[in-house]
């Protein structure tokens, strides 16, 4: 998956609890820059082992990118906690 499809994903993810979360923190919300939290999402994601094996396996085969599916899943489980409702 391309840098930018990633960013992409993660900007989706996290803009769907942010609607939700920024409400409740506005302060916080008003000093976190969104693109550094995507960016930073994105380069923890591509740190992790587990999500890279998997990206790997997606390009050899289908099985692969439900690996993929279930990372992006964990990743959305790291938004949730780092933008608690």
């Amino acid at each position: 998956m391309s840098s930018q499809a990633l960013s992409t994903l993660i900007g989706e993810k996290i803009d769907v609890r942010w609607s939700d979360w920024a409400p409740k923190h506005p302060h916080l919300a008003e000093a976190i820059d969104r693109v550094r939290l995507i960016e930073s999402t994105v380069k923890l994601l591509r740190n992790d082992p587990e999500f890279v094996a998997a990206m790997r396996e997606a390009d050899l085969d289908e099985a692969g990118l439900i690996k993929a599916s279930r990372l992006l899943e964990q990743a959305e489980v790291f938004i949730h906690r780092l933008l608690p409702v």
